[in-house]
């Protein structure tokens, strides 16, 4: 169905003089109070118009409702006004009520056609807009901003409402394959509940990986679970229920993490094995010696020399099959790596940092998986954790910058809009073009100017 809107747009302008911005701001104010909510608004009501005499016409052909009775046979009954929150501001619309003339049903074809809920206050493409928007500030400032920007009025309790009930943070974790498998937590102001013994401490867990072609992977966001529920999971989103905890078909090949144990032992049975982040390994040597009363001058050269010890040379690039000649020599340089670490261990050991000594032996077998799983395979994984740290900046920005007072839902919530717009974006958009129904069925052309004085 094609029709022909006209507008007609009455404009005084002033011969005394007036500026190029009150101009501008005059003619958004008009389109934004009644243009574009206007003309939406009328392409509705003609359809509804069409759909109305179409569906009261004998044998006419073409969509319609959902059948009632058996030989359904339409007749006026009533109009009805409804009004719609939008992006492009309110749109008022006065929709047809037919009844059938058989079995005494009644029914609103528009609101079928577009599949919009009886009492649905809003559109799904204002909710993407919400959405994005608390995922970048906090709601005091989104409904500001909505209603400077868009002359959209949405108070901050309907905001939040929205966005605790979307399923937009849904993440697909089904059949979920990764090389290397990152996590990490961070702190956040919670919302204290003394009679849950809930104090203003929460923490925050995120799990994401990188596949074999560079591909980033979420895998969630969770608060108020252990590592270990989060490995549970995990587990049990990506691997069948069939397949035994200890079987080899697991979400991911290397598990990395900063040494964290509670961390290390939860997530264990998703990988099948661990790696240490050498950039951790080298910054944390200095808590077991600074609390052995290690001078600054001792602790950061134990750190320069652990840094030395770990920078066996690699490629630049993440693919590389490596010779048979070379893999002995590279296996060389790995045991006399893990030596040099033994050898720091035990002088630190000896000038009285025995605390340091075991925390380098504890680490010292998984510093060097990257290297290992790279002779086997000829994938050389990262050697560092920097792919999450970057994650857990934007979210502790959000978090911890931003806002205040989170429920533990609501940390989640948001974590996980943030982790699935910038780490899956192609989902993202996937998820809001199902949801919208965009499917190129509305073509809109402004045809013009016309002057007519």
């Amino acid at each position: 169905m094609q029709q022909t809107l006209y507008m007609e747009v009455i404009g005084s302008l002033s011969e005394k003089g007036f500026s190029l911005d009150e101009l501008v701001l005059k003619v958004k104010q008009v389109l934004d109070e009644k243009g574009e909510p206007g003309i939406v608004g009328l392409l509705l009501m003609v359809f509804d118009e069409s759909l109305f005499r179409r569906l009261t016409t004998e044998n006419a052909e073409g969509w319609r409702p959902r059948p009632c009775c058996q030989s359904p046979r339409y007749e006026f009954l009533a109009k009805r006004k409804r009004s719609f929150r939008t992006s492009v501001g309110h749109v008022q619309i006065s929709w047809t009520r037919l009844r059938c003339r058989r079995c005494g049903k009644t029914v609103i074809p528009l609101r079928e056609f577009l599949g919009v809920a009886p009492y649905q206050p809003k559109t799904a493409e204002l909710e993407r807009v919400v959405a994005q928007t608390v995922s970048e500030t906090n709601y005091r400032r989104t409904t500001k901003e909505l209603a400077l920007v868009g002359d959209i009025p949405v108070p901050k309790s309907t905001a939040h409402r929205w966005v605790m009930q979307s399923d937009c943070d849904e993440i697909r974790t089904d059949g979920k394959v990764v090389d290397v498998l990152f996590a990490d937590g961070t702190g956040y102001k919670r919302r204290p509940d003394p009679e849950k013994g809930l104090s203003n401490k929460g923490e925050l867990k995120v799990a994401m990986g990188i596949r074999r072609d560079g591909v980033v992977v979420p895998f969630g966001c969770w608060s108020g679970l252990s590592w270990e529920e989060v490995g549970k999971a995990i587990r049990g989103n990506t691997v069948p229920a069939e397949i035994p905890t200890n079987a080899h078909d697991r979400p991911a090949q290397i598990l990395m993490t900063d040494g964290e144990r509670e961390l290390a032992q939860g997530l264990a049975d998703l990988a099948n094995d661990q790696a240490r982040c050498q950039w951790h390994a080298v910054r944390q040597l200095y808590h077991p010696m600074w609390r052995q009363g290690a001078k600054q001058k001792e602790y950061q050269e134990a750190q320069g020399r652990l840094a030395g010890v770990l920078g066996i040379e690699v490629p630049a690039e993440d693919f590389k099959l490596v010779p048979e000649a070379e893999k002995e020599q590279i296996a060389q340089s790995v045991q006399q790596a893990e030596e040099g670490v033994e050898k720091l261990a035990c002088e630190l050991a000896t000038k009285g940092y025995s605390e340091a000594a075991i925390y380098l032996r504890n680490a010292k077998d998984k510093l060097f998986t990257h290297i290992r799983f790279w002779l086997k395979t000829g994938l050389l994984p990262t050697r560092t954790s920097s792919l999450i740290e970057r994650m857990m900046r934007e979210l502790g920005r959000r978090l911890k910058k931003i806002a205040f007072g989170w429920s533990e839902r609501g940390a989640a919530k948001i974590a996980r809009i943030i982790l699935k717009r910038i780490t899956s974006a192609a989902e993202w958009d996937e998820y809001w073009t199902k949801r919208l129904r965009v499917e190129n069925n509305v073509v809109v052309v402004l045809i013009g100017p016309r002057v007519k004085s």
